[in-house]
């Protein structure tokens, strides 16, 4: 029987441009801070309250696709979301029924320390492998919503699409 209960762990794996390896998702997990809109809902409700503030979209309904994520905020960009079984979850006493799937939406954003002043010089091989580093980070994003299949273990979910807001 599938969950039908909208998400209850959600996590964000953030990592910034300059501090990982091409590719690697971040091993630091955080909460973010919740709130469920609906289709119904104003999409002005959606945008950032103060500056600074990022707001990722989780549109999650068990009766069509695979959940996915979307990023409204100018610096922060979805590169994948992973589902996972919550650990502890099913030994859970409280007896209130919670969708047991653990939601990891993996995000990145470009940091100011990537900008270089105007003073600096870097060498041609530095230069070329950030280069490269930035590309492999930018296909991952661009490839997410095709290879969100490959990343979900378990393919029904539940029921109303939410925001996170970081």
């Amino acid at each position: 029987m599938a969950d039908h209960k909208p998400p209850f762990y959600v996590l964000l794996a953030h990592s910034t441009l300059s501090n990982l390896p091409a590719g690697a998702p971040s091993n630091t997990l955080g909460h973010p801070v919740i709130q469920y809109h609906y289709s119904d809902d104003a999409p002005l409700s959606l945008l950032p309250n103060q500056p600074g503030e990022h707001v990722l979209v989780l549109n999650y309904d068990p009766q069509s696709a695979p959940p996915t994520v979307q990023s409204i905020s100018d610096n922060v960009v979805v590169t994948g979301l992973r589902l996972e079984e919550a650990p502890g979850a099913a030994a859970d006493e409280s007896g209130v029924q919670r969708n047991d799937t653990m939601f990891i939406i993996e995000t990145t954003g470009n940091d100011n320390a990537m900008s270089a002043s105007q003073g600096d010089r870097k060498s041609a091989q530095a230069i070329l492998s950030h280069f490269k580093h930035r590309n492999a980070i930018l296909r991952r994003a661009l490839d997410y919503p095709a290879n969100v299949e490959d990343n979900l273990a378990s393919p029904d979910t539940s029921a109303q699409p939410l925001s996170a807001t970081a």
